[in-house]
């Protein structure tokens, strides 16, 4: 012991300096000064930034981009996916990815697409849907999952999530190409579509908030309150009804989950974001976002022979996945089957998708498929909600409270706009279902290492 140093303070454990210790803070008087990411090789740090890579080349749609500026293919999710997943087996990711619930929903619905093949109206087309599927999108699941093995790395990527809002921000000015009665859409890439962008915004643009409650001063704080405003009169330009039911279903949401400030926040910013739309956008897209019935003032009658075809479609969905509830019609066969079904009967078919996610699954995967896919996005909010809880508990884990809201905010948005979308075989589902599997993994290990913290300063 050394001399005129009390027995008590002896005992505490002394941090030594390295590379790996955090800026020496206080949060509620505890000394926040020890190791934040746990020790790691060079193969481990390198394979994690390059599934970083990957998660922001995906949700920027950075490949997309890159093809359409430059007219040819470099394959950065090949550059940044197959080192990402050799990393993640060989740390041993692939068995902290398998312990959680949500992989094995998401993998029971990849595999029930391959047992659909066989029974499929285009029995081809169905398993070259099926196979990039496996290895392309539920790959994510994995990569998410398994590399993230501490707070500040799972921080990391869902800060990445959030500057890829901000690219999909800069995208929708520089790529924009108004459609038809003024809509905004993209033009090129999978989700260029008006309603499908608006659904991809509403996914990232919660990871944008949390920059609102991690940034240390006001500047970073109010361009990230500037890029959400500037985001949801995006999402308004695109037209898209349902997007704005989303965006009606995640005020709600956060006036009921979040604390006293968020709902404040709402009151003061909901009036000015109706203003702001009102006299901004233009006539006819106000009156399609009003158009959601024949009977309402100022109907827009492109909306109207919309919303009768999706109910068409709907009916359809219904009626395969009645007819054939166990293998449905196919993955990813809806369009075809329905319109030579439609040709075959007489009568005029439509060729076109379900415009509802769930349907979507169930007509073409049967409803085995079906249960499986929406287990696997309950499963993942649910996950989260469990992190949120055990965060919202403690007095030292605010940090960890905000985060969580924002994702579960993004899951209820994205969930409510692909109701009327067709997203049930891109990478939404398994990527997020991943992120649900890291942030729970990594929230646990910070919240012990936490409570061993206020226990030692104790």
């Amino acid at each position: 012991m050394i001399a005129g140093t009390p027995k008590s303070q002896a005992l505490l454990p002394i941090p030594r300096r390295n590379s790996a210790l955090a800026p020496v803070s206080v949060v509620n008087n505890i000394r926040m000064d020890t190791p934040l990411v746990e020790p790691a090789g060079m193969l481990e740090t390198i394979t994690f930034y390059m599934g970083l890579a990957l998660i922001f080349t995906k949700f920027a749609m950075l490949q997309e981009i890159q093809t359409e500026v430059m007219h040819f293919n470099l394959y950065l999710l090949y550059i940044f996916g197959i080192p990402a997943i050799f990393g993640m087996v060989m740390a041993g990711g692939l068995a902290r990815t398998l312990t959680s619930r949500t992989t094995y929903y998401w993998v029971g619905f990849t595999l029930w697409m391959l047992i659909c093949v066989p029974f499929s109206s285009w029995r081809s087309a169905s398993f070259s849907l099926a196979l990039s599927f496996l290895r392309t999108n539920l790959v994510m699941l994995f990569v998410v999952a398994g590399l993230v093995v501490s707070w500040r790395q799972c921080h990391l990527v869902l800060q990445s999530v959030g500057v890829a809002a901000l690219c999909n921000l800069a995208s929708s000015r520089i790529f924009a190409n108004p459609a038809n009665e003024g809509r905004l859409n993209l033009d090129f890439g999978t989700v260029g579509n008006s309603t499908d962008f608006a659904a991809h915004l509403l996914l990232t643009l919660p990871f944008l908030l949390l920059f609102v409650y991690s940034a240390k001063s006001l500047l970073p704080r109010i361009g990230a309150l500037l890029g959400v405003g500037f985001g949801i009169f995006t999402i308004l330009r695109t037209g898209s009804r349902g997007a704005l039911v989303a965006l009606v279903v995640g005020a709600l949401f956060m006036f009921l989950r979040g604390r006293s400030r968020e709902r404040i926040a709402l009151v003061g910013l909901v009036p000015i974001c109706l203003a702001v739309g009102l006299v901004f956008l233009p006539s006819q897209l106000v009156d399609r976002l009003r158009s959601f019935s024949a009977s309402s003032s100022n109907v827009d009658l492109g909306a109207i022979e919309s919303s009768q075809s999706r109910a068409y479609l709907l009916r359809k969905a219904v009626e395969y996945t009645a007819e054939f509830p166990l293998f449905g019609v196919g993955p990813g066969q809806f369009p075809s089957y329905e319109g030579g079904h439609s040709k075959t009967m007489g009568t005029h078919g439509y060729w076109h998708e379900t415009h509802n996610v769930w349907l979507q699954a169930s007509s073409e995967c049967g409803v085995p498929g079906g249960l499986l896919f929406l287990a696997g996005w309950v499963s993942a909010f649910l996950l989260v909600n469990r992190t949120h809880r055990k965060a919202k508990s403690r007095s030292d884990c605010e940090d960890l409270q905000a985060t969580t809201l924002c994702v579960m905010l993004a899951i209820i948005c994205f969930c409510t706009a692909i109701t009327f979308l067709n997203f049930a075989y891109l990478f939404y589902g398994p990527a997020i279902a991943g992120l649900a599997i890291a942030l729970d993994h990594a929230a646990d290990s910070e919240i012990e290492r936490r409570s061993r913290i206020a226990t030692t300063a104790a």
